[in-house]
């Protein structure tokens, strides 16, 4: 069954010059979200100085994704889609050890499933994100999953809680 990962049901949007991601803790049951004002809550940060219409599409939690199975697949949190530009981010806040690893799992897991339903080469930039609101700059292992990553999706993963949008 066809995925539309640009369904409205799961679409929200802004063009504020800052504003933030957010996930509500686990066990989530809710889908990721914008929050422009209230930033303890924010899990990753976007900055958007040149004030360009972005698209927020949450995933996880509202895109139904499903692995041969039946069962539910592991997918990230949510997609930004600005101009001919897409960013899949998977947001966490975990001290715990192997979230990269799981992140990347789940970013990966999501762009190859986009890539069924939508042909990628039509964007001029796909970008792909982990954040972590509690360990912004420790990447331990960062390397090994990088290349995992880019072994996957042809792209490079960016552990990174801030997110800058270029036109």
């Amino acid at each position: 069954m066809p995925v539309d990962f640009f369904t409205s049901s799961c679409k929200s949007g802004t063009a504020k010059t800052k504003f933030g991601l957010c996930d509500d803790p686990p066990p989530a049951t809710n889908p990721a979200y914008i929050d422009e004002l209230t930033q303890e809550k924010w899990i990753a940060e976007v900055i958007n100085k040149n004030e360009i219409s972005i698209d927020f599409h949450a995933i996880d939690n509202c895109i139904d994704i499903k692995r041969p199975n039946g069962e539910m697949e592991s997918r990230c949190d949510c997609m930004l889609h600005y101009n001919n530009s897409l960013i899949f981010v998977e947001l966490k806040d975990r001290v715990s050890s192997g979230w990269l690893a799981k992140g990347g799992d789940q970013v990966s897991i999501t762009i190859c499933k986009f890539k069924e339903f939508h042909n990628i080469n039509v964007f001029d930039k796909v970008e792909a994100y982990v954040s972590n609101k509690q360990r912004p700059l420790a990447i331990t292992g960062y390397n090994t999953v990088a290349q995992k990553f880019k072994d996957k999706t042809g792209l490079t993963l960016k552990p990174d809680r801030n997110i800058s949008i270029e036109p």
